[in-house]
């Protein structure tokens, strides 16, 4: 879906975000069910949580539903065949 950093250089805070959302789609949960609920964690930066959603917006495989509290659901199809 989107892109993580390389381990070999300090993370900066919209990386640490990526990498946690990374995880959880990935999750054999959200794997399995093609969804996740995602949401912004007190500390981390509104700029870099819509940075986030802006790579989302634009995959053709993945739709973003805004829910109330500002919770963001995702669901993709599967690319691979």
């Amino acid at each position: 879906m989107f892109t993580t950093p390389t381990a070999s250089l300090p993370s900066t805070c919209l990386e640490q975000l990526l990498q946690r959302i990374h995880r959880q789609v990935n999750s054999s949960a959200a794997q399995d069910r093609r969804r996740t609920v995602i949401s912004r964690l007190p500390g981390e930066r509104i700029d870099d949580w819509d940075s986030l959603l802006d790579q989302l917006e634009v995959e053709d495989s993945v739709r973003l539903t805004r829910l109330d509290g500002g919770a963001i659901q995702l669901c993709w199809t599967n690319q691979h065949r």
